[in-house]
């Protein structure tokens, strides 16, 4: 890494928020460093919200942009270290380094005649409670930009929507050694999850993971003796949804295959119920957030930008439902690195991440009103 890097304001913010542990609900720390360096680089209103959220804001007018980056992290605290070019620590992927590229590039460069608001919010690995209070303070943003990692030409547009699907299965259970007498919860939940999958390959699109439905079985629970035939069992599926379907419908298709297949089941019963409800989300392609990002790179970094789309759910999803504000996600690292025990960014393509955020601020000021 070269001395001018290494000298770096943006690096030293950087590496003082990775030596900060920030699990999910364990933020306060970093919430409050964060707030003294927004004060340090001239941000004003700078304050802390009912969740924790570190928010501050620079300029004024219109248009108003969001940056919105989080603070947490997954559990698991690596050893901050920087080698060559290479910044490495909990966080530094997902998504440290792209909440402190989006605090220095609106300290630096906001253009006259526009307010930015930069928020650092809580508990994104989790509920996420930061952004859904940040909702409910009703900012009246033109546009929102998400922090996390793609690298720095590439823009996020779209991620797939998201519930949680509880499956509670319940017979009167027996003893093993006459199983055929007794009904089997664990057998049951199985036979159900089988049906999930079959509606899992039918919502399938070959190849295109992002505009495929998928349903992956994360916790299941049942049996309580080596001997005792499962009278319960509970499952829980992770379902993303895809660009052109709805979590209304997600959840009453699955509800009805489970009901189906409870009917005329004497001493068996199963129910499902739903935690969280994410709608997938995909930004026009010719909006004007967008639009700012391709010029920005094409600019400052002299690329082909490159416009993606993830299979994940982001909070930019929750934000473009509740608002119909106009989002994209970005910033820097390989998202391959997040939540692993190898996480790092690369330090160019850090700094150019700023470069390109700041130019965004520039395009979206001068396209706006325009069409």
């Amino acid at each position: 890494m070269s001395l001018k890097a290494r000298k770096d304001p943006a690096v030293d913010l950087l590496v003082e928020c990775l030596r900060i542990y920030s699990p999910t609900m364990k933020e306060g720390a970093l919430s409050s460093t964060l707030r003294e360096r927004m004060k340090d680089r001239g941000f004003r209103n700078v304050r802390t919200d009912k969740a924790g959220n570190a928010i501050g804001e620079v300029g004024q007018g219109k248009p108003h942009v969001l940056f919105c980056g989080h603070m947490d992290t997954v559990p698991g605290f690596l050893k901050v270290r920087v080698e060559a070019d290479r910044i490495y620590g909990r966080g530094a992927a997902d998504a440290k380094s792209p909440m402190c590229a989006m605090i220095s590039a609106a300290s630096s460069s906001a253009p006259k005649g526009m307010k930015v608001t930069m928020a650092c919010v809580t508990r994104e690995e989790s509920d996420s409670l930061g952004v859904e209070t940040l909702i409910e303070s009703a900012g009246d943003y033109d546009y929102a930009v998400f922090g996390e990692p793609a690298g720095a030409p590439r823009v996020t547009v779209g991620y797939r929507g998201r519930i949680a699907a509880n499956v509670t299965v319940r017979t009167h259970g027996g003893h093993a050694s006459s199983s055929w007498a007794h009904p089997s919860a664990v057998d049951e939940s199985l036979r159900i999850m089988s049906l999930i999958k079959g509606y899992e390959k039918r919502h399938t699109l070959e190849g295109n993971h992002y505009r495929s439905l998928s349903a992956s079985l994360t916790i299941i629970k049942g049996g309580a003796s080596s001997n005792v035939v499962p009278k319960d069992c509970r499952m829980t599926f992770d379902v993303r949804i895809p660009h052109g379907m709805n979590t209304a419908a997600v959840k009453k298709q699955l509800s009805n295959l489970v009901e189906d297949h409870s009917k005329g089941r004497d001493g068996t019963t199963a129910s499902i119920d739903f935690e969280g409800s994410t709608e997938p989300y995909d930004a026009q392609i010719d909006s004007v957030i967008v639009r700012a990002f391709q010029r920005s790179i094409l600019k400052t970094l002299d690329a082909k930008p490159v416009l993606t789309h993830k299979t994940g759910t982001g909070d930019m999803n929750t934000m473009a439902e509740r608002t119909g504000t106009p989002c994209v996600t970005y910033g820097p690292a390989d998202s391959n690195l997040g939540h692993t025990d190898m996480e790092y960014v690369d330090i160019p393509d850090y700094l150019n991440s700023i470069r390109v955020l700041s130019g965004a601020l520039d395009e979206i000021k001068a396209l706006h009103g325009k069409g």
